[in-house]
């Protein structure tokens, strides 16, 4: 294997940088990186905008970034607000700020606190949601573990086990706030068109098709249809339209 000799970029002040191997980037200035990037560890506690792709062992945006490609890592933590224009390949992503994603996302691990929204597909091994999610697509993974604090949308989810809560009214919430839109915060639901998995227990939640093993609907929820094999429950003020065992 070909050795690849990387340097250090520090930015506290204003500047620029071409593409290339690094080794550690910290911004905590205002910088404009030109080009694709192959880093060990991306730190920005300013402003950053990467004219290209990024590839990085581990990452942490606290300030604002935006990357013009695409984005891969292992590790990514977003406590601050991105904007990636391409897709994202993460091995496990944490955003406590919020994010925009042009294209589709794939990871092992999705952990979600803030506001997440993504253009294309979401694919995950393990979903986490704390906070909202707007997903232009699919949303699809094996394990959706997801508390409703505002208003989040998908078009479909997939997944083996399926649960979706409304959060209760605490300290999180009041931390939220600052982040989503007060209509939002009022509008404490998830809308989709389609919902199928194995094991599915909803609360708050609107969608047309719901199909799976074993479905419960509770509280709050608004469903046309629920299609199942195995069980189907309803708890709590609910609304299904139709169900059918299949």
């Amino acid at each position: 294997m070909e050795n690849i000799v990387r340097h250090n970029l520090k930015i506290a002040g204003e500047g620029t940088a071409s593409g290339g191997f690094y080794d550690k980037i910290a911004v905590s200035g205002k910088a404009d990186i030109n080009g694709d990037f192959d880093c060990v560890d991306f730190k920005i506690s300013g402003a950053c905008d990467v004219n290209g792709n990024l590839k990085s062992k581990a990452g942490k945006i606290s300030g604002e970034v935006k990357i013009k490609g695409n984005l891969e890592s292992e590790e990514f933590k977003i406590s601050g607000n991105s904007n990636i224009q391409g897709d994202v390949a993460v091995k496990r992503i944490k955003v406590q700020g919020g994010t925009n994603i042009g294209g589709n996302i794939s990871s092992e691990e999705v952990n979600l606190f803030g506001e997440m929204k993504v253009e294309g597909n979401c694919n995950a091994e393990v979903f986490l949601s704390r906070g909202a999610f707007t997903i232009g697509g699919l949303l699809n993974a094996g394990e959706l573990n997801i508390v409703l604090y505002s208003k989040s949308k998908v078009t479909e989810i997939g997944g083996e086990k399926i649960t979706i809560k409304k959060g209760i009214t605490s300290k999180i919430k009041k931390i939220i706030k600052s982040i989503f839109p007060p209509s939002d915060l009022f509008d404490v639901k998830l809308y989709a068109e389609s919902i199928e998995g194995d094991d599915i227990y909803l609360e708050d939640t609107k969608a047309k098709v719901v199909r799976g093993n074993n479905v419960t609907i509770g509280e709050g929820c608004e469903i046309e249809l629920v299609e199942y094999k195995n069980s189907f429950e309803q708890l709590g003020n609910c609304k299904v339209l139709e169900n059918r065992k299949v």
